[in-house]
């Protein structure tokens, strides 16, 4: 595996966060992939990449990787050393490398600037999201502390890294951005769990729901509703609930445990909301009003959910493409391996294992990389940005891109 030198010069241990001076990374034809799950509906499907396509990925290549850095930010108790959260966005390239929020410039893999977490939060970053100009990044914070560990979120300036705002809340297990909003959800420091919107452009909070006893589920949004599962009373009894993003009121509930999984966009067009009902079946929903729509036969990870298409495991060590439309599966594919993780791209569906497969029909397109599962997978920008070893970002595409 090559890397491209030390991703940037290290710091050492008593190294204030700093911005190297660059030049802006190409941008390329290729559509962003501008949050860890690409939308806050998590779909995993970028239906804007056309560089990589169907007729193009037998041509993809292992271009470049970059190192985390071997020292963690000042003041931090996390004990990591790995690459998470790549997103692709606006010809730049980010990830929380060794907790170092960073921005490279994924033509060369030379880091255009780095940031370390607040080192009061003592922080641990889950997810990212490059919008409006910012950098949001999420997660757990105070690393040193098992019982109540905290959260926080923070944005930055996507062009050189300035801290715009930032501040700590009850634990943040889940982050997305859906236009002007941050919605985040986890559970509280003292066993209950909370849901919570913040205005993306000043960090004010908007509104937050809390519960009194533990816990939520993760928190997502299709059609400007907000969805997620939580306790409801002291008894343990679960709902899954809607509520609209602007205001915090709440649209419809259904009881029970449900397992919410993906959905297909947060924007006004959604229309589905793919999750485990309380009798341990994947069903569609509709987001609007809470009702099954159809369930979806054998299916039971979620992978990724497009337009026409909805991917999810099935069977033994099966991959499923069934219909958005009506639920039918349309094909099955048997890769060998049980994918965690998936992505969609121009007509094809990574699995984390590096098999490529044709969305149409699920016939095998490529192997991109053999014998190591990603962690994290992202596809935009006419590039792909994959964690195999959890201390380097590798970058796959065409030859010279």
């Amino acid at each position: 595996m090559i890397v491209a030198g030390t991703a940037g010069a290290l710091m050492s241990a008593g190294t204030a966060p700093w911005a190297e001076a660059s030049r802006p990374a190409a941008s390329a034809a290729g559509g962003s992939w501008s949050q860890t799950d690409y939308n806050a509906a998590l779909s995993r499907v970028n239906l804007t990449e056309h560089v990589l396509t169907r007729a193009t990925v037998g041509r993809v290549r292992y271009l470049r990787g970059m190192a985390a850095p071997i020292n963690l930010p000042v003041g931090s108790a996390c004990d990591t050393t790995s690459v998470a959260a790549p997103v692709l966005a606006g010809g730049g390239l980010y990830a929380v490398a060794n907790l170092w929020l960073t921005k490279y410039d994924p033509a060369t893999g030379r880091v255009l600037w780095r940031r370390g977490p607040d080192p009061q939060l003592l922080a641990l970053p889950l997810a990212l999201s490059v919008a409006d100009g910012l950098v949001v990044v999420g997660g757990l914070g105070d690393c040193d502390s098992g019982s109540s560990p905290g959260g926080f979120i923070e944005a930055f300036r996507a062009s050189t890294g300035a801290l715009v705002w930032g501040h700590g809340l009850d634990i943040v297990q889940h982050m997305v951005v859906s236009g002007q909003y941050v919605v985040t959800s986890g559970d509280t420091p003292d066993d209950g769990n909370v849901v919570a919107v913040t205005s993306l452009r000043t960090g004010a909070t908007v509104w937050s729901r809390a519960q009194g006893d533990c816990c939520i589920d993760l928190g997502l949004v299709v059609a400007g509703l907000v969805l997620s599962t939580e306790n409801t009373d002291q008894n343990g009894d679960l709902e899954l609930i809607a509520r609209q993003i602007g205001t915090g009121k709440t649209v419809w509930t259904r009881p029970g445990a449900w397992a919410l999984q993906r959905g297909d966009t947060d924007a006004a067009s959604g229309r589905h909301v793919y999750a485990t009902n309380p009798a341990g079946i994947v069903v569609d929903l509709n987001p609007r009003t809470g009702q099954t729509s159809y369930v979806l036969p054998d299916a039971a990870q979620v992978l990724a959910v497009g337009p026409d298409r909805v991917f999810a495991t099935c069977g033994t060590m099966g991959v499923c493409g069934y219909s958005t439309a009506t639920g039918r599966l349309l094909w099955q594919a048997s890769p060998g391996f049980v994918p965690a993780l998936a992505a969609e791209a121009g007509g094809v569906l990574y699995l984390d294992q590096g098999l490529a497969l044709n969305v149409a029909n699920g016939a095998a397109l490529a192997t991109l990389w053999a014998g190591l599962t990603a962690t994290s997978l992202a596809v935009g920008d006419g590039r792909i940005a994959v964690v195999t070893d959890p201390r380097v970002l590798d970058l796959y595409g065409l030859p010279g891109s």
